[in-house]
């Protein structure tokens, strides 16, 4: 475990890394560091309350004029179907305000994103990031008239649904949405964010090895991902992850067990081979403990074939854009046009098809 040094008290924080990061990320982390699950559920819920709170998402009929209850065989989510935040469209006077469940789940938009949150696999809610999702969707059109739909999956948390339960739902509302909803699996790009980006690599993998005729999705976006089981981190001062909590995220998924902790479908790195694996776009924080894992795991991709950008935000903890305490307002926007680009790339080759 780590040992308070002090540095925060003489304003001292890694290069690149403004001084309010640093202070938000210290205040965090012993917070973090000695909860129980019990406990850190209830931090993360109340955390979840105050992001929605202070991005004008603070209660349910707000949250619901953006994302709509959705189901499928084997899954449950939420459908936030793309809007015009640009209004670029004739407005009507008499026009009535939109209604996201009126929109079929997979329509009205040129991309479909696949999210899944992260949460250490115990925690997390598909709208945790619903703020980060409306601005993404924004950038998209703005730089790239480019109209992007997502599918958030509400997955089951472990320890009470352990791996694969969370995988095979997300491969369920793939399927559906490709067998029952019509969307070509190019259209589809799947994204997560650390225990999520774990759980989209696995799939990614899985539809490879054992559902090839769904098809690979146009792409993966994994934010800060969790890559490799046991991970082989110390825990640090800069981040707002910790080492201890990885072993218990691990053992609440994996419940230890040999076959499951090195399963290719839980640590990615351990998987024979990455070819035939779809596009990817990593971003990493330049001061999070799990970045030299990423980039070991970005390293081989490249080597194997797959095509990889990885973006390095230096002086940044895990999941830095996605919470506006841990990032800058340029931070966020540079990764939203990131990831803009990278959809309209994978939109692009889907209709050069």
């Amino acid at each position: 475990m780590v040992k308070y040094t002090g540095l925060y008290i003489v304003g001292k924080t890694p290069p690149k890394q403004p001084y309010m990061i640093g202070m938000a990320t210290a205040m965090i982390f012993p917070t973090i560091e000695c909860l129980s699950i019990a406990q850190y559920r209830s931090f993360m819920r109340t955390s979840i309350r105050v992001i929605h709170f202070r991005a004008g998402l603070g209660t349910a009929v707000k949250r619901a004029q953006w994302a709509t209850k959705v189901h499928g065989d084997g899954w449950l989510g939420y459908w936030i179907p793309f809007q015009d935040q640009l209004k670029t469209g004739v407005v009507k006077k008499e026009q009535k305000a939109f209604d996201p469940s009126e929109v079929p789940l997979g329509t009205g938009c040129d991309v479909v994103v696949l999210t899944i949150h992260g949460g250490g696999f115990i925690e997390g809610h598909a709208l945790t990031f619903l703020h980060a999702y409306k601005d993404w969707m924004k950038s998209a059109q703005k730089e790239h008239n480019l109209r992007i739909g997502i599918l958030s999956i509400q997955y089951a948390l472990a320890p009470e649904q352990v791996y694969p339960y969370a995988m095979e739902e997300i491969i369920a509302a793939y399927r559906d949405l490709i067998k029952n909803h019509g969307v070509d699996p190019k259209r589809i790009i799947l994204l997560g964010d650390s225990a999520g980006g774990n759980i989209c690599l696995g799939t990614s993998i899985k539809l490879r090895d054992d559902h090839s005729d769904l098809g690979s999705p146009a792409g993966l976006i994994l934010i800060c991902p969790w890559v490799r089981d046991p991970e082989p981190v110390e825990s640090s001062l800069f981040d707002v992850v910790s080492a201890l909590g990885c072993e218990i995220y691990r053992e609440a998924y994996t419940q230890d067990h040999p076959e499951m902790v090195m399963c290719p479908y839980t640590s990615p790195h351990s998987a024979e081979s990455l070819t035939g694996l779809p596009p990817m776009l990593f971003f990493i924080g330049g001061v999070e403990i799990l970045r030299p894992s990423i980039e070991q795991f970005v390293d081989r991709a490249k080597k194997e074939g797959v095509d990889v950008t990885s973006i390095v935000a230096e002086g940044r903890p895990h999941n830095y854009f996605l919470l506006d305490d841990i990032s800058t307002k340029k931070d966020r926007e540079e990764a939203y046009n990131t990831m803009s680009e990278f959809a309209f790339r994978a939109h692009g080759q889907f209709k050069q098809a």
